[in-house]
């Protein structure tokens, strides 16, 4: 302020002070107005400047000429060093070290922990990952199989720990050691990147985060000892469990540890589960599928690294090792004008798990529950327990940390959970000691690339994964037929938005380049015949109408529909009346079987593809080329934008009034 200034310039002729233009520390500032006042001087008031406290940042080395550090130069932050394993890579604990496998000693409670992926067998003793228990021979005295394992730096990393008296394990580097990394900067520096002696593996083990050479915010994964007690007293029978808390507390770190107990048991006391049933309530961090929906799944294998590491979920026969998806629906981001839509959708998938549960009354089932729930709709929450009915509620958060407003729900929690004789506990949240590499929303990008990438698998391998190092857009469309022409019938019957109404006129301009969902529907809100849905005007794009009473578009009903598979539309012919779209190698032979009058396509539940528009760009800079460079979809070159005008500019509205 002007008169504050004037104060300063006139205490300042009064007594002047060196000009060095530095700002004065709280101490200077008092030992200045102790000498202005013995003098009769008016001090200046200067706002103290804040003292970095010495355990967060740490003051650059003075020089010799200059003891003073300049006022402009930022604190180094220091980066904690943390542990991640108590292995130690010396000779007496190593067996084997080549380019292609590495096989080491593990004493009992010792634990090591690899970055990367690979895969892995017990030789002898037995080990503990994940909460999985794996021996080197099964109940029935064969070797135990090979596992495959990803363990990125986006998440804390496994520990590996021995649970004899001395263990030995076999880690084999895998083929394709860095997944999906030319195609996209999300997943270019979250794998192994050392190089031992001239031969790098696909992954590399890792005792403390400084060793890390990219210098990524490594950290382990902790087992706090109440999760040990909640996870054996769960697993003692099968069982409803239900996980419950806010967001990033880790209700699906849990989920996997109780799954992976359930599926490997627990040496001579606990037999293994041949499966167990995975309800996946939020579709914003799914665990076996893409975002934007939530599923009922069959897990028969090992959950051993993140969900991008297993974004598909197909439909095998009988009796082989791989996870099924029983149903699932898609679901919008929003609840707040589909809840009830979100309830029957619910309701549904717990009632197909109860019809496999009259099949086998030893089938387990896990539920996981989104944090909105439980922070913005808890009656939504309550309600769905009520219908659920677990044998065990746990509730995952820290009780000295919450408000007063979340406070009073955990006595509601146990109220409901009690009331149907079930069992509640309350464990401390599991949250990473250092900030994550990826955001919740990358994380979902990276989820759906990866589904997007996935190779098609054979019963005989689905423990193998591989994916498509191409763009996405060098799969070859399938291209849909939406209004009949003299060459085509019409091959499915609408679209269906579900988000914020979307205009007819814009449909087709709001879709392309977007994600949808392909479900199979005999829902009443079809017409008869399938083809008299309505249209927009000038392109003739069929699609669901919103309701006069809610002005939503009515979804589907849940008991008669359901989700076949994602795609992303690539673009529509309107001359042709054809939409193409790009699906999953792994879905491929459900499009063969699709019902044109019982198809929709569902819009609006996905976040907007931006990975997909840029994987082109991403690879014609790894491998350029001026072919691959004009071929980019959905990006145009310099030359083209160069007449459309000003981009990223503010646009000025003018407003005439008559």
């Amino acid at each position: 302020m002007p008169a504050k200034r004037r104060r300063v310039e006139d205490s300042q002729a009064a007594n002047p002070a060196p000009t060095n233009n530095k700002p004065l520390s709280a101490i200077a500032a008092a030992r200045l107005r102790a000498e202005s006042a013995v003098k009769g001087v008016v001090a200046p008031e200067i706002t103290p400047e804040p003292v970095p406290e010495p355990s967060v940042v740490v003051p650059p080395s003075p020089s010799p000429q200059h003891q003073e550090s300049e006022p402009n130069e930022e604190p180094l932050a220091v980066r904690q060093n943390l542990k991640l394993c108590s292995w130690r890579n010396e000779p007496q604990n190593v067996l084997s070290d080549t380019s292609n496998e590495l096989t080491v000693k593990l004493p009992k409670h010792t634990t090591i922990s690899l970055v990367g992926c690979f895969h892995f067998k017990v030789l002898r003793g037995a080990i503990n990952v994940n909460g999985a228990n794996i021996g080197a021979l099964s109940r029935e005295g064969q070797q135990a199989p090979t596992y495959t394992s990803h363990v990125p730096a986006t998440h804390p990393l496994s520990k590996i720990r021995g649970l004899d008296g001395m263990n030995h394990v076999q880690f084999i580097t895998c083929e394709e050691p860095r997944p999906l990394a030319a195609t996209s900067t999300l997943f270019a520096d979250i794998w192994n990147v050392s190089t031992r002696h001239g031969k790098s593996k696909s992954f590399d083990v890792i005792t403390e985060s400084k060793a890390d050479v990219l210098g990524r915010p490594l950290c382990p994964e902790t087992s706090p000892e109440d999760w040990l007690r909640v996870v054996e007293d769960c697993a003692a029978e099968p069982s409803i469990v239900l996980t419950v808390g806010a967001s990033a507390t880790g209700k699906s770190t849990f989920g996997r540890r109780l799954l992976n107990r359930y599926l490997t048991g627990q040496g001579k006391s606990a037999r293994p589960l041949p499966a167990a049933c995975y309800l996946d309530l939020d579709p914003f961090k799914s665990e076996y599928t893409p975002h934007g929906q939530i599923s009922l799944i069959m897990v028969r294998s090992l959950n051993l690294g993140p969900g991008f590491s297993h974004p598909v979920t197909t439909l095998w026969p009988s009796g082989t090792n791989a996870n099924e998806i029983i149903r699932a629906h898609a679901v919008p981001p929003n609840l707040t004008n589909y809840r009830d839509y979100y309830s029957a959708c619910v309701e549904d998938l717990f009632l197909a798990y109860k019809s496999l549960h009259s099949r086998d009354p030893l089938l387990p089932l896990i539920v996981n529950t989104p944090g909105s729930l439980y922070i913005s709709d808890f009656d939504l929450l309550t309600t769905l327990i009520t219908r659920i009915k677990p044998h065990y509620a746990v509730h995952l958060g820290d009780r000295q940390a919450i408000d007063m407003e979340n406070e009073t729900k955990l006595p509601l929690l146990q109220t409901v959970v009690s009331q149907y004789r079930g069992t509640m506990h309350e464990i401390a949240a599991n949250i990473p000691a250092s900030a994550p590499m990826r955001t919740d929303a990358e994380l979902r990008a990276m989820q759906m690339e990866s589904y997007f990438h996935l190779a098609k698998q054979s019963p005989a391998h689905v423990s193998l994964r591989a994916w498509l190092p191409n763009p996405v857009s060098e799969l070859v469309p399938w291209e849909l037929c939406y209004e009949e022409t003299e060459d085509r019938l019409q091959d499915f019957v609408c679209f269906a938005m579900y988000s914020e109404p979307v205009e007819p006129r814009s449909l087709l301009h709001a879709l392309t380049g977007s994600i949808v969902q392909l479900v199979e529907s005999t829902s009443s809100v079809i017409p008869s015949p399938y083809t008299a849905q309505p249209r927009t005007r000038k392109h003739r794009v069929p699609y669901l109408p919103k309701s006069d009473r809610t002005g939503m578009v009515h979804p589907l009903d849940p008991k008669t529909s359901k989700l076949i598979c994602t795609a992303l539309i690539r673009g529509f012919d309107v001359q042709k009346r054809l939409v193409q779209i790009s699906v999953p190698q792994a879905h491929d032979d459900s499009m063969y079987t699709l019902i044109p009058e019982r198809t929709v396509l569902v819009g609006g539940c996905c976040d907007p593809p931006e990975w997909a528009y840029l994987e082109d760009a991403h690879a014609a800079t790894s491998t350029p080329s001026s072919q691959q460079t004009q071929n980019i979809p959905w990006l145009e070159t310099k030359d083209r934008t160069h007449h459309m005008g000003y981009l990223n500019t503010l646009r000025r509205v003018r407003k005439f009034h008559n």
